[in-house]
């Protein structure tokens, strides 16, 4: 019969093709086979059905066992049974409960619509093969069908995001921290999770025990990334804990060939792997007790590494104001009680004192019994001493408070996670997860004697066979699905340093993903877009109505999914484990905001930041620059003894040309050359940079490329630049230099001085508190609305390396008085003059703005007010301190106060 058109079943087996016919004759039924014979069955053992639903095979997907089954070319539905038949010529029926038949996503106009704009860029912008055809266009030819389970779906439609309830306990074989344990919770129970991975914060460790959860729960992982460093360096740490074995290295040709031809008939040693039931159920059960416990430690940990950076920065702060202080020359006689008090009583005691004295002109008897009775300073002679000697003695009295607070805070939290064995318990955490992770290999893979040795072709002829016993298949993000067979989906798609993945590569990942982990940082080099490429590409997306989440060159496939997904689960990895605290200090400061969270150390006498200057002079040729190499080999090498030193070395530049002439001229074995590009990914315990070029350009001073190169370096940095880096204004290197030079204490010429971060800091937050209080005065409430104005523009992504402090006077301002007439000496001396504010570059506490607030009632009709305003103003124009000055009648502070920003620091807008 024509199977196209009937289904019969005898005693279940399918006999379609052999029946001739099929007649029902009281309750029985005669069937005559091909061969002519006739037999007579029970009605009951013969099941004949007929107008079947054909189904479209191009546009279908069929799976079994999770297995997708290829060479489809027709399907037909009869009723609860499906005939599938091959391009072979071979047909098989299924029950449909043993199959999972699914649409195309492709159906859909919309994905339809962004697939076909992917599919054109793969064959005019992507990377080729030696006979020019498009690689990546090959691989987008071969996609009939997508999965609707796919991410690549949920990607095409922009649809919501799934979320998966997490049924087993999580363990970290591979150790973890804070932000790890979030990291793999949300990889674990989201379709798709994003993890920032700023340098040396553990991203792989993140990535190694998503794999060991997801082996545990019997799921598929490929980890792909467009460099096989980053797959190679994850595949060397589950070898390093004798796990290597569930893992096949593929990826290119050249890989796969490598991989098939060194397979193992055996596997490893198991024995002692085993453990017993009962021992398992209680070993996970101390692990769940453990792990609460280190949670708290955890986070006692990462307060203890805030307070050391804290310490750090109000100790070099202190150095500062120690230097100021001498240079005044006071005579005061320290008062002892003040002492016995903490560091924020005298913060209160500053602040109330500036703000009374400001509004009576002195410190009247009532408020000096206040201060008996509030804080024991019993003596009215300490008030005999002039007021600015009063009001600086107060701010040294509180930086030695605040010192020995932290020391002692540090001291403790140190003493308890020792008491607590912090670190060996964290240690024999992970060795009982691995435990727990071995046993269950073992239980997997010690049954089944030797080990099968496969040929290439079992990717496409049983995937899932091979994935029984290689579950974690590593590879390059555009080969992966030259890996698996045709709609293979993998339970986890991991896309390591996706920053430099594009939206092209990124997306054929993601169709063999049914959830996928982004892991990478936008703050880190992005994948390169050449000015051909992206005119091509800008050409293409016009052509299609797409979300800018898709624009080739405006994006890599991290930044393309956080753009569109603006919920997308997400975590950034804080806690920082490689550069020294002042090397890493920089990129947090300047790129990260201040979230990192620092667990390195620090030692006295550490100078771990050097910058060396060459002299005035044009010595760069194009992108090669003969004097930084000079200094390097004649001044650097030698003054640090680096060519016998047993340490790595790095020495890096943006440009290849200065590379390569450096490669000629550097011979040691624990020196090694390259770009910052090429450095991704990589650390050196000290990297020399080369900046190359006399003036600073964009190319040098891109945001990423700093990044990158700075946190390289371990424990030491180098920078060799030229003379007229050192002078750059509002530049990345130019900051880089200035925090060298203002964490080194290297005397800068300089008029001014830097801003007291730490001291005015707190002074700013004590100062809000106590005016809070007093709303009455409407001077002080028009101070609170600006600061909240403030704060606000400095959330803006563009001037987040920008601070502000209330009210620091002009006299620790203005270092250099010698351009001031004596009315302005005079003026600038006094302690009640200050600044409203002062919006400072977190680098080298230098101000970039200072903001006057001149309220209606108090400035508009009051003569001596705007005299000391003009004043003012003509003081800071003189050591060029850019002023903006806001009405509190006017409208648009933000706007206003953004764009004076955008003018002074040279940022278009």
């Amino acid at each position: 019969m024509n199977i196209e058109e009937n289904l019969i079943l005898i005693k279940g087996e399918d006999k379609t093709e052999k029946v001739i016919t099929c007649v029902n004759n009281n309750g029985k039924c005669l069937v005559t086979f091909d061969n002519n014979k006739t037999y007579t069955y029970s009605s009951n053992n013969v099941k004949w059905f007929r107008n079947p639903i054909e189904i479209n095979a191009e546009t279908t997907i069929i799976y079994e066992n999770n297995g997708p089954i290829s060479g489809v070319v027709k399907i037909f539905k009869f009723e609860e049974h499906i005939r599938v038949c091959f391009k072979s010529g071979y047909k098989k029926l299924f029950n449909i409960s043993d199959i999972l038949m699914e649409k195309t996503s492709l159906n859909n106009k919309i994905s339809n619509n962004y697939f076909e704009y992917l599919k054109k860029l793969a064959a005019n912008v992507s990377i080729t093969l030696d006979d020019e055809s498009s690689f990546l266009s090959k691989q987008y030819n071969k996609i009939k069908i997508i999965s609707p389970r796919s991410v690549l779906s949920s990607y095409l439609k922009v649809q919501a995001l799934k979320k998966r309830k997490i049924t087993n306990e999580i363990i970290f074989p591979f150790g973890f921290n804070i932000s790890q344990k979030s990291a793999t919770e949300k990889a674990l129970s989201n379709q798709i999770s994003v993890i920032e991975g700023p340098p040396g914060t553990g991203k792989t460790q993140t990535i190694l025990n998503i794999i060991a959860n997801a082996i545990i729960n019997n799921e598929t992982v490929a980890v792909v990334s467009n460099n096989n460093s980053a797959t190679a360096n994850v595949l060397e740490k589950l070898q390093k804990y004798d796990v290597g074995f569930i893992s096949a290295y593929l990826g290119n040709k050249e890989n796969k060939d490598e991989f098939f031809e060194s397979q193992k008939d055996s596997y490893p040693d198991m024995k002692e792997w085993k453990i017993e039931n009962e021992k398992l159920e209680i070993l996970k059960s101390s692990l769940m007790t453990s792990k609460q416990r280190l949670d708290d430690m955890l986070h006692e940990q990462n307060k203890l590494a805030t307070l050391k950076e804290e310490f750090s920065e109000l100790d070099l702060e202190v150095e500062y104001f120690n230097k100021y202080y001498d240079e005044n020359k006071y005579r005061i006689q320290p008062y002892r009680s003040i002492y016995k008090l903490d560091s924020n009583d005298v913060m209160s005691i500053l602040a109330k004192y500036e703000i009374i004295l400001g509004k009576y002109g002195l410190f009247k008897l009532r408020h000096k019994i206040i201060n008996i009775i509030r804080y024991g300073i019993i003596s009215f002679k300490f008030y005999k001493n002039s007021n600015e000697a009063i009001v600086d003695y107060l701010k040294k009295v509180y930086y030695e408070l605040k010192s020995s607070e932290l020391s002692r805070t540090i001291d403790l939290l140190s003493n308890k996670l020792e008491k607590n064995n912090f670190e060996d318990l964290m240690r024999q955490y992970s060795e009982d997860s691995m435990q727990v992770l071995k046993s269950n290999l073992a239980r997997k893979f010690t049954s089944k004697g030797n080990r099968t040795i496969f040929t290439k072709d079992i990717l496409w002829k049983n995937i899932e066979g091979f994935l029984k016993e290689y579950p974690v298949i590593l590879s390059t993000t555009h080969s992966l699905r030259s890996c698996v067979s045709e709609n293979y989906l993998f339970d986890y798609v991991i896309v390591d340093e996706a920053s430099q993945v594009d939206i092209v590569t990124g997306s054929l990942a993601l169709s063999c993903a049914k959830n996928v982990v982004i892991v990478g940082d936008l703050k880190q080099l992005p994948n390169v877009v050449t000015d051909e490429v992206k005119n091509k590409s800008d050409i293409i997306f016009k052509q299609y109505n797409l979300n800018e989440a898709f624009n080739y060159a405006q994006n890599s496939l991290l930044s393309s999914i956080t753009k569109l997904y603006s919920d997308v689960p997400k975590t950034l990895l804080r806690e920082h484990y490689r550069c020294h605290p002042k090397i890493i200090g920089f990129c947090n400061k300047k790129f990260y905001n201040n979230e990192l969270i620092i667990l390195t150390n620090e030692s006295v006498g550490d100078k771990p930041l050097v910058v060396y200057k060459t002299s005035k002079g044009n010595h760069a040729r194009g992108n090669f620059n003969q004097r930084q190499i000079d200094v390097i080999l004649d001044e650097v090498i030698p003054k640090l003894n680096l060519e016998k030193s047993s340490k790595e070395i790095g020495v890096i530049s943006p440009y290849r040309l200065q590379v390569d002439e450096l490669k000629k001229l550097i011979k040691t074995d624990n020196i090694e050359v390259d770009t910052v590009h090429k450095y991704q990914g990589r650390e050196k315990d000290t990297i020399i940079l080369t900046t190359v070029a006399n003036q600073i350009n964009d190319f040098i001073d891109d945001p990423n490329l700093i990044n990158v190169a700075v946190s390289r370096a371990e424990s030491k940095l180098i920078l060799i630049v030229s003379d007229s880096d050192i002078a750059s204004d509002n530049t990345n290197i130019g900051d880089l230099i200035k925090y060298i030079q203002y964490n080194n204490f290297e005397i800068i010429n300089s008029n001014i001085s830097s801003v007291f971060d730490f001291l005015y800091s707190n002074y700013s937050k004590k100062l809000l508190e106590i005016l809070n209080k007093n709303k009455r005065v409407s001077e002080f409430a028009s101070e609170n609305l600006m600061n909240m104005v403030i704060e606000k523009v400095l959330c803006q992504e563009k001037f987040k390396f920008l601070d502000v402090v209330l009210h620091q006077p002009l006299k620790m301002l203005i270092k250099d008085t010698s351009k001031l007439t004596e009315i302005e000496h005079k003026f600038v001396k006094n302690i009640l003059t200050h600044t409203d504010f002062i919006i400072f570059n977190k680098l080298d506490k230098m101000p970039v703005l200072v903001v006057e607030v001149d309220g209606y009632a108090f400035h508009a009709n009051n003569k001596v007010q705007l005299e000391r305003d003009k004043m003012k103003d003509e003081i800071l124009t003189k050591y060029n301190i850019p002023i903006l000055r806001i009405s509190t009648n006017g409208s648009g502070e933000e706007l206003k106060l953004s764009n004076k920003l955008s003018e002074v620091l040279k940022i278009k807008f």
